[in-house]
């Protein structure tokens, strides 16, 4: 087994760490369907793909609750209709992720521990509101 790198492990907590902060901000609720969600069934989606770069990948703005149904077959089955589910539903995160697609960044080790940082702080402001 090949042990991980200490930058693969802070950006995997960093990909958990996002998600949870979508998901409870979102109310662990689809936001498609408007089903609440638990446990596996609560996806952290993003709208901009990581592979298609990373500076969008930690940002809550990019980062939506979906139930697993909704996910898989509706988000990544039909993308055409996905699209346009988004840009009906949040039009403004749809214009700021657009702005900001094609942007490309290389994260230091430090940068990636402050936005560790600011995310902690983010879950923790977020369930002290739920």
């Amino acid at each position: 087994m090949t042990k991980k790198s200490p930058r693969k492990l802070l950006i995997e907590k960093l990909d958990k760490l996002a998600k949870t902060c979508a998901k409870v901000r979102d109310g662990y609720t689809c936001q498609w369907c408007g089903k609440k969600v638990e446990g596996v069934s609560a996806h952290g989606s993003h709208v901009i793909p990581v592979s298609r770069g990373n500076y969008l990948r930690w940002d809550l703005l990019n980062i939506k609750c979906l139930c697993f149904g909704c996910h898989m077959q509706r988000w990544h089955l039909n993308p055409i209709e996905a699209g346009r589910w988004f840009c009906e539903k949040f039009p403004a995160r749809e214009l700021y992720l657009s702005e900001r697609k094609n942007t490309i960044k290389k994260f230091s080790m430090s940068e990636l521990e402050e936005l560790k940082e600011q995310l902690t702080l983010k879950l923790e402001e977020l369930k002290a509101i739920e």
